[in-house]
Parts: structure tokens; sequence; C-alpha cells
């Protein structure tokens, strides 16, 4: 994220960076900071919060170099919504504290799963041009990182709501590595041409 908000500020534009990882992986910060408080996870509460703040900010500097902003805003509004509704579903119709945690989680699942997926709504672009400019090495080196990590942590915590979306996150990671080992050596070749 920091890379891709680096290239925007560079660019003085967003071109081809999509803001739907930013925020799906907000999103998915919200949601799991939720899911923390109801298994009373500090760790949990206090990684997402950093994240949440972090990825306000790379949207910030999106909306602020984007000239789309009537889409991005709409993308964000419906984003705001989502959670809200998610949330007042969960406190007001779950009224067992197991059955609360257990929604929240599949949430969590289904939406980290969605963020881990997000870069690869480029992989069209990827496959047509043959490159992967479009996406960022280090992101896909650190959602390895971050996945194995969580995984750990969910594996030691006895947790598959935190395990199994990150299972996914590892093997989109080698996904999304896979297609810069794939094109590397297309890349190397435009650029002797």
């Amino acid at each position: 994220a920091v890379v891709s908000t680096q290239s925007t500020g560079k660019l003085k534009g967003t071109d081809d960076v999509s803001i739907l990882p930013f925020a799906s992986t907000a999103t998915s910060g919200f949601l799991w900071t939720s899911y923390g408080v109801m298994t009373k996870d500090s760790s949990m509460i206090f990684v997402n919060i950093i994240g949440c703040v972090l990825n306000c900010l790379y949207m910030f500097i999106y909306y602020w170099y984007t000239t789309d902003k009537t889409k991005v805003y709409r993308t964000l509004i419906g984003f705001v919504f989502t959670l809200l509704g998610i949330q007042l579903y969960s406190f007001c119709m779950h009224y067992q504290p197991e059955e609360a945690i257990n929604f929240m989680g599949l949430v969590c699942v289904f939406i980290t799963v969605a963020m881990f997926a997000s870069p690869l709504t480029q992989l069209k672009t990827v496959i047509k041009t043959k490159s992967t400019e479009s996406m960022s090495f280090p992101l896909a080196i650190l959602v390895c990182l971050q996945s194995l990590m969580w995984l750990w942590y969910g594996t030691l915590r006895r947790d598959i709501y935190i395990q199994f979306p990150n299972v996914c996150g590892t093997i989109l990671g080698l996904v999304q590595i896979g297609l810069f080992l794939f094109y590397w050596d297309q890349k190397s070749e435009k650029a002797q041409s």
C-alpha cells in the first residue's frame, strides 16, 4: 500500500492503481477489530486499529490524486454502508455472544479473502500487456509474509476464523509472486528491445 501511494504521489495520479485494495483492507481491519473486541483479543484489536488508520490515510492520498473523485466517493460510501450494515446485523440480530462471534468471524473470513484477492483485479491487464507494472511486487511479498504470520497466530489461538483466510492469503500472495516470476523475462526482453 505504501508503494502504491508513493507511486501515486510521484505520478500525480492514480492511473492503473485501484482503490479496491485500500478500501477492502480498511474494511477488513474494521471488521477484525470488532471480532477482536468480541473475542477479547487485545493483539487483534491493536494491530487492526493501526491497519485501519494507515489504510484510511492511504485512501485519503488516493482520493487526493485521483481524477475520478465521484467513482472513489461512491466506492467508499458503499464500503461504509456495508460496514454499518454488518455491525448492526451482528449486534442486533445475534443475541447470544457466540452467535455474534461466529457471524463476525465468517464475515471477516469472506472480506479478508476478498482483500487478499483484490490485487488480482489487475490480472487482465497483466496478461494482456505481459507486464506486472500495474502490480506491486513488495505488496505481494508482504501479503505472503503477513498471511503466514497471521496463520501462525491463528494456529496458536486455535481460531479457524484467523487460520482459513490466511491460508488463502498465502496462496493468493504466491499467485501474485508467480505472475512476477512468469512475466519477469518478458519485462526484461521489452527493456532490451
